[in-house]
């Protein structure tokens, strides 16, 4: 199985939500050396996103994502504790190109990971755009990577739902801070050759 090169050009859809969650219980084994997560009052803040990657960019597949902000030399990142993708092409090139941890997985009905519904939505104006690191670390290799993302997004209101035993237990009950879908989203992860 291979896997495209990068920087990885996508298109599609995303739900995204917030989460404020006790520091204890947000993992930060992925992170280099020297990168610590962004902290208040005790608690982490976890970004949950739904994507679904379109025809129109490199690869086509669904993908289910946590995100935390890092400090890291001096600057906000991301990084990428927990992934799931429904592609191996994608599993194999994260990990690869960037040493983000993905694993394959299934989505829809019955899923024991997430599932998310979303109502509502108040768009906001103009196209929006976002651009910064994502660093990780995966099996004692320590990556850094551009990603900028651009879409149309909404303010919504996402139920998740969380198994108790799952990978996500930690988030069973908890309620977002915020949620955003973005429509026509385009994104740039990597490096250019």
């Amino acid at each position: 199985m291979s896997f495209p090169p990068e920087p990885w050009y996508l298109r599609g859809t995303l739900v995204l939500s917030v989460f404020r969650v006790p520091r204890r219980l947000v993992r930060d084994e992925h992170l280099p050396a020297g990168t610590r997560l962004i902290t208040l009052a005790g608690n982490a803040f976890v970004a949950v996103a739904f994507v679904s990657y379109e025809p129109g960019g490199v690869l086509t597949y669904e993908e289910l994502l946590v995100a935390t902000p890092v400090w890291d030399r001096g600057a906000v990142a991301v990084s990428v504790p927990q992934i799931w993708v429904d592609s191996e092409a994608s599993r194999l090139g994260g990990r690869e190109l960037w040493a983000i941890p993905k694993q394959l997985a299934r989505f829809g009905e019955g899923s024991s990971i997430a599932g998310v519904a979303v109502t509502g939505g108040v768009p906001l104006p103009g196209r929006w755009k976002v651009a910064g690191r994502v660093v990780q670390r995966l099996d004692g290799r320590d990556v850094r990577a551009h990603a900028a993302m651009s879409g149309r997004v909404r303010l919504v209101r996402a139920g998740w739902m969380f198994p108790v035993g799952g990978p996500l237990g930690y988030l069973t009950g908890r309620t977002p801070l915020v949620s955003l879908a973005m429509d026509d989203m385009r994104l740039t992860f990597g490096q250019a050759p």
